[in-house]
């Protein structure tokens, strides 16, 4: 049941880049038996995560198959197995077990475990093997230009200011105008704000189209939830580019990435290229159980403009490509130049 990847500190800062996340929600301390921190876990997903009834889960046949191991538990180890076996049928990967004992590993709930260190793509291979010129705007944006009149723009996370990415869009389109055609490299973001998502997409909208539905849980039911917020990409800043966009996804692309992907998608100028997203949508809320250790809840409901969830599931391209690490280590990556030759 466990992880064998133990890395505490790469979760909580990827918690921390989740800008839209709820505060930390500390938890009450009275009663720190493994009957108890279990029962705790239980109640927190059952009141806060919003994905039971997208995925038909039974949580109250869970804790009915789940508590008397609960109550036969006598270590942390057997704690950890137990718990991750009851978080094993939400199927998440926003759903993640984080321990304060340096002998149990981390647990995340997605059918493959947490996201692997990615081998597939390495932004280095395209700096120094394909960009002709290139300009770093924030942190996490960049702009510049390939052979044969391409743009490239490189987004990593959507976590600067909006103030800053509208400057930083504006100095990319202005110098990317007359190019024939740009690529958008998004084969590692991590996340950010929707907000952000939606804004960018618009540079390159000729009109305005319903993207993407979110709502979030707001009461002790299942089916408690906010009212549902509709998101549209439309029309933004002084100016749009409106020729074609090959928008680069990998398995690697989550969370805000993906709510980005569902943007530029509605753009009639916009193909995806590249791997299926992975499947992380939902907001998520932090909690600490008693004995101090973390679990993290998907609060949210996000749907595609189809009304579909793609919750563990991500988005398919519309033209699959997946590299090789030996080659991207050499420093070809074939799927830029599936997109430049396109």
């Amino acid at each position: 049941m466990k992880n064998t990847i133990k890395n505490i500190s790469i979760m909580i800062a990827f918690l921390l880049s989740l800008i839209s996340c709820e505060k930390m929600m500390v938890g009450e301390k009275e009663n720190n038996s493994y009957e108890n921190n279990f029962q705790y876990m239980w109640e927190k997903y059952d009141s806060h995560y919003g994905l039971f009834l997208v995925n038909n889960i039974d949580w109250n046949a869970v804790y009915e198959s789940h508590i008397q191991q609960a109550r036969d538990v006598n270590t942390d180890e057997q704690l950890f197995d137990v718990i991750a076996s009851a978080l094993s049928v939400l199927n998440d990967k926003h759903v993640n077990l984080i321990t304060t004992d340096p002998d149990l590993a981390d647990y995340n709930s997605g059918h493959n475990g947490p996201i692997p260190a990615q081998e597939n793509y390495l932004f280095e291979t395209v700096r120094d093997y394909y960009l002709i010129e290139y300009k770093e705007e924030t942190e996490n944006f960049g702009y510049g230009k390939l052979p044969d009149n391409i743009g490239y723009i490189r987004v990593s996370a959507h976590v600067d200011n909006l103030s800053d990415i509208k400057n930083a869009m504006d100095e990319a389109l202005k110098n990317l105008v007359s190019t024939d055609k740009i690529i958008f490299d998004i084969r590692n973001h991590s996340g950010g704000s929707d907000n952000l998502s939606k804004y960018i997409a618009g540079r390159f909208a000729s009109s305005k189209k319903l993207f993407m539905t979110s709502k979030k849980r707001n009461g002790p039911a299942h089916d408690d939830f906010e009212d549902m917020l509709e998101w549209y990409v439309e029309p933004e800043g002084d100016s749009q580019y409106t020729k074609p966009v090959i928008l680069l996804t990998t398995s690697h692309t989550v969370s805000a990435g993906e709510t980005f992907t569902f943007a530029m998608r509605q753009n009639d100028n916009v193909v995806q290229m590249g791997e299926t997203t992975s499947g992380v949508f939902s907001d998520v809320a932090p909690f600490q159980l008693p004995n101090g250790w973390l679990i993290t809840v998907s609060v949210g409901d996000y749907r595609g403009a189809n009304g579909l969830s793609y919750e563990g599931i991500g988005i398919e391209p519309d033209i699959y490509s997946i590299n090789v690490k030996e080659d991207v280590l050499s420093g070809v990556d074939f799927t830029l130049e599936l997109a430049m030759t396109y």
